[in-house]
């Protein structure tokens, strides 16, 4: 089995739980080295900043974070935050989100944001939103998906954070449950975010010698990935051996799904690792490393301070990733499939009860 350390796993390519820098300072509400707050620069004066947020549900983490972080740095904002359960739905939603004049837009998850701002290289301004600073959260990969140039230099009034852990980190945290030989990714193939995912998991799995069963979610009739069918594809792939399966930041599968997804696995006597929090937490998924969305939401809102309060423009403002991860597990699950965790993890997991 792969030797992970405590100290490895808190502090080295699992995730540091003590990080340094404006990412550590987000998640943890210290902010030093910030700009002293001053709420007339940061509301224009007698004016409020005007914040409209896009996001599939209003209670998500990252919103409750957002929030409190402008907050707690004493910004006068008005933030207008919309439920937009279909990305499809925002091109509808344009024109009222410009005739808004909103200072800032806040948008959460993948496809809302590239249904927002679109591609770097085709910034439509009759399709999409290029006259207003935009502010990601949640994003899996911005690059790959064209939402910005690169990292360090997004090219463009749109930054934020992302919340996934390196494919390589998360792989080795599986290992160190078990060292499981066929894994299956189950996934949405109609977002662009799990394509790229999957990819890159299947590159670092052949490194480590781990198969990986490609897990697609089949399309109905329509050309639509069909939901229905993930009790019978997870029913297939543990058929063709997947001991332990792999849910990315999927909107159909892990947001939408988690349930039907934990419930199938369960009945099929196969493992689940998860790479966002919330389907860990609502559901009975085994395991998966995470940033805690309240914090990725909380760091989103420090690069919305900055914009706001005139310290950086948007353009100069890099895109970053939390250096912090939850290593969250489910002990009842584990009991149910007879794979009680080894004690090093348990050392430094958080145990996720039953509701």
């Amino acid at each position: 089995m792969t030797s992970v350390t405590r100290r490895s796993l808190l502090l080295g390519s699992a995730g540091a739980l003590l990080a340094s820098g404006p990412a550590a300072a987000a998640a943890t509400g210290t902010l030093a080295g910030a700009p002293t707050p001053n709420p007339a620069t940061a509301g224009r004066g007698n004016r409020p900043a005007n914040i409209i947020v896009l996001t599939p549900r209003k209670d998500v983490g990252d919103v409750l974070g957002f929030r409190d972080l402008l907050e707690s740095m004493g910004m006068q904002a008005k933030i207008d935050v919309r439920e937009v359960q279909q990305a499809s739905a925002v091109a509808g939603m344009l024109p009222d989100i410009r005739a808004a004049r909103p200072d800032l837009v806040l948008t959460v998850f993948t496809p809302l944001t590239l249904a927002t701002v679109g591609r770097y290289d085709d910034p439509d301004p009759s399709k999409f939103l290029t006259d207003v600073p935009v502010v990601f959260t949640s994003v899996t990969d911005p690059v790959a998906s064209r939402i910005v140039r690169s990292l360090e230099q997004p090219g463009r009034a749109v930054t934020g954070t992302r919340h996934i852990a390196p494919v390589a980190v998360q792989l080795k945290t599986m290992l160190a449950y078990r060292r499981w030989k066929k894994i299956a990714a189950v996934y949405n193939p109609a977002e662009e975010n799990m394509v790229v995912a999957v990819r890159d998991l299947k590159e670092e799995a052949a490194r480590q010698g781990v198969e990986i069963i490609d897990g697609a979610v089949p399309r109905d009739g329509a050309g639509r990935p069909n939901p229905d069918a993930i009790p019978d594809l997870i029913r297939d792939v543990a058929r063709a051996g997947a001991e332990l399966i792999y849910i990315g930041p999927d909107t159909l599968v892990a947001s939408n799904n988690s349930q039907a997804v934990a419930d199938a696995a369960l009945a099929n006597n196969v493992a689940t690792f998860c790479s966002t929090e919330l389907p860990i937490r609502r559901s009975g998924l085994l395991m998966g490393l995470v940033s805690p969305a309240v914090n990725v939401g909380r760091f989103a809102g420090l690069k919305a301070y900055d914009i706001l309060s005139g310290a950086k423009p948007a353009t100069a403002i890099p895109v970053e990733t939390l250096n912090r991860f939850s290593l969250l597990l489910r002990i009842n699950t584990a009991k149910r499939l007879d794979l009680y965790p080894p004690m090093r993890l348990l050392n430094i997991a958080e145990i996720v009860k039953d509701a």
